[in-house]
C-alpha cells in the first residue's frame, strides 16, 4: 500500500498558488494508494513576519483558494485529513479554555474538494488497515482515547497527528505515526535564531524516523513555510511510504 504524506502546506500569502498545485501534482503523480494530509494545510497572518502580516486575509481565504487544486487529489483509499494548528480559526463563541480553536471553516472547503476528515476519530479501510486522526496540541484538544476508540493496541494502524510531541501517547501501539509541525526547524540557524523554539527546536523529535516505544513515528519536515519564503538547509519534502504487512517499507522523500 503506497501512502503519500503532505505536511504543512502552509497556503497563504507568502506561498503561491502555482508552488501549491506544483506540490499536489507531484503526489498525484506518485500514484498513491492514500494521501494524508497532517495539518497546516493554511497559514494564519500571525505566522508570517511583520511586514508582510498587514494585508494577510482570513485562513478561510486561503482554504477557498485550496479546494479546486485539492479536487484533483484522487486514491483509492482516499484522501485523508487532520487539523494543524494554523488551520484552527479563532471562534468567540468558544467557552472552552483549552480548545482556542475551529476547524470548521477550513475544513468545509477541504470536505467539497472530496478531503475526508479525521479529527480525534479512526476508520478501518477495506484492507484492515485502521486510520486514526488526532485534533491538533496546541489549538485544539486531542483526545487519544476517543481518536482510538475499538482500535486494539496490537491491531495494525496509521495514525496522523500534526504535533509529534504527542506521539509517547501511542508508544504501546502498532503503529505508524505520521506527523508535522517542526518543518525541522525550517532553518538551520545558531539556536538564539531559529524560528519557534517553543514546539520545534524542544521537541524530541524534530525530523526523519524515530521508535516511540512499539511504535514508528516519522516527522515530515514539511512543504511550505512560515514566517517568509525561505529555508536554509532543510529542504521541503512530500513523502512516500509502501507498506507491507509488517513494516514501512521503500520509504523516500521527493524534493519539491
Amino acid at each position: 500500500m503506497r501512502i503519500v504524506q503532505i505536511s504543512d502546506l502552509h497556503a497563504g500569502l507568502i506561498t503561491p498558488q502555482i508552488l501549491t498545485r506544483h506540490i499536489l501534482r507531484l503526489a498525484q503523480a506518485e500514484n498513491p494508494d492514500m494521501v494524508v494530509l497532517t495539518g497546516d494545510v493554511v497559514s494564519r497572518a500571525r505566522s508570517y513576519l511583520p511586514p508582510i502580516r498587514p494585508p494577510a486575509p482570513p485562513i478561510t481565504e486561503y482554504a477557498r483558494r485550496l479546494e479546486p487544486l485539492m479536487s484533483e487529489l484522487h486514491a483509492p483509499h482516499g484522501v485523508w485529513a487532520i487539523p494543524g494548528n494554523h488551520d484552527l480559526m479563532h471562534n468567540p463563541a468558544n467557552t472552552n479554555p483549552c480548545k482556542r480553536g475551529d476547524f470548521g471553516p477550513v475544513a468545509q472547503y477541504l470536505e467539497r474538494a472530496g478531503v475526508q476528515i479525521l479529527d480525534n476519530a479512526n476508520v478501518r479501510l477495506d484492507n484492515g488497515l485502521a486510520v486514526v486522526g488526532t485534533d491538533d496540541l496546541r489549538e485544539g484538544i486531542p483526545d487519544v482515547c476517543t481518536a482510538t476508540r475499538g482500535i486494539a493496541p496490537k491491531a495494525a494502524q496509521l495514525i496522523l497527528n500534526h504535533n509529534p510531541r504527542i506521539a509517547a501517547l501511542f508508544a504501546d501501539r502498532n503503529a505508524l505515526i505520521l506527523s508535522g509541525h517542526t518543518h525541522g526547524g525550517q532553518a538551520r540557524l545558531p539556536e538564539p535564531l531559529r524560528l519557534n523554539p517553543i514546539d520545534s527546536v524542544s521537541s524530541p523529535w524534530q525530523s526523519g524516523w524515530w521508535r516511540v516505544g512499539r511504535a514508528q513515528l516519522y516527522v515530515s519536515v514539511g512543504a511550505g513555510h512560515i514566517g517568509g519564503p525561505f529555508r536554509l538547509g532543510v529542504p521541503p519534502e512530500i513523502c512516500v511510504f509502501t507498506l507491507h504487512n509488517s513494516q514501512p517499507e521503500n520509504t523516500r522523500t521527493l524534493p519539491v
